[in-house]
């Protein structure tokens, strides 16, 4: 299958029966997906779960699922209502705001690039740190829409979180200026 598809052709392949398709939706979102939800959970298992129920869920679905354009929108809304749901079922949603045993986040992992010198893979490594501690010191709202917004436009992320884009804006401009200033405390 090639990754030249939209995910709405993917879909569409898939409701035909084409099972390499989900395989390419699955693959297609696999990062992106799992480390939003690791962001927001910060447990592997849990994290892992979530991931296979929004993909066995839209599985289960693919026949009622009315392509428009906005299955990221989809997956990351469902991933958004499970993670939800956990925190509600556990009464852990200020959990959000707290870091993990080592002080840090599940925040995507940079890959260190096969071009670069161990030095600078070194500093590039450092700064991913510097970066991921600072992000959570910003309020769970704050530090939900920067990481959506790697993926997301700004209408998407407001759609997503069911807040005005306004709000949205704002928001992410804050947290900018609040990581800026928390990483030049550290410096």
């Amino acid at each position: 299958m090639s990754s030249l598809l939209s995910d709405d052709e993917l879909v569409a392949a898939f409701q035909r029966g084409d099972a390499q398709s989900f395989n390419e939706l699955v693959y297609r979102y696999k990062n992106s997906l799992y480390q939003y939800i690791m962001a927001l959970v910060r447990d592997e298992g849990a994290a892992g779960d979530i991931f296979q129920e929004v993909f066995l869920n839209f599985y289960r679905r693919v026949g009622q699922y009315q392509a428009q354009g906005k299955l990221k929108n989809y997956l990351f809304t469902a991933a958004r209502n499970r993670v939800l749901n956990v925190f509600r079922d556990r009464a852990k949603l200020t959990s959000l705001d707290e870091p993990d045993e080592d002080g840090s986040a599940h925040w995507h992992e940079e890959l260190p690039g096969t071009d670069l010198q161990p030095l600078e893979g070194l500093e590039r490594a450092e700064l991913s740190q510097r970066i991921r501690h600072a992000s959570l010191r910003l309020p769970a709202a704050q530090r939900e829409v920067i990481y959506l917004k790697q993926y997301m436009t700004f209408k998407e992320v407001a759609e997503l979180v069911g807040r005005p884009l306004g709000t949205v804006l704002s928001d992410h401009a804050r947290a900018l200026q609040k990581m800026k200033k928390f990483l030049s405390e550290e410096a």
